[in-house]
């Protein structure tokens, strides 16, 4: 016999209020996975620029006009270093016990949100 479920279902995900430790932990799974698509790229232009000096170059000139190319490097990297701030702060968390209260565990998303911001800035200035 089959029972009837009447839990209350909440399909929209746009309505459900994460705590910031949540939002941090879905970010770097999402990031992740984006470093995961765009690693055939980053390794497709380490060797175009690794091959000859012409076809470094062509890739620097490619770089120098492209903004497309610009802005894929920019998401790359920003993506990179999320994923790498959010990592270590996991890191802290299952090695030390820092971060595992809800306390502690908000003020360092808070601040691994507060250094890829300071660090998207500072690559922004660099690439563009």
């Amino acid at each position: 016999m089959i029972e009837n479920d009447n839990r209350p279902v909440n399909l929209n995900l746009l309505t459900i209020n994460l705590p910031i430790i949540g939002v941090s932990s879905i970010l770097h799974r999402i990031s992740g996975v984006a470093i995961f698509f765009s690693f055939p790229l980053v390794v497709w232009m380490l060797s175009i620029s690794l091959k000859s000096e012409e076809s470094y170059s062509l890739l620097s000139s490619l770089f120098q006009s492209s903004t497309i190319l610009k802005i894929m490097i920019y998401l790359f990297l920003v993506g990179f270093s999320y994923h790498l701030l959010a990592g270590f702060k996991k890191l802290l968390s299952d090695a030390f016990g820092i971060g595992e209260t809800l306390a502690s565990g908000r003020i360092l998303s808070w601040i691994v949100f507060g250094a890829t911001f300071f660090m998207a800035v500072l690559f922004i200035f660099y690439i563009f």
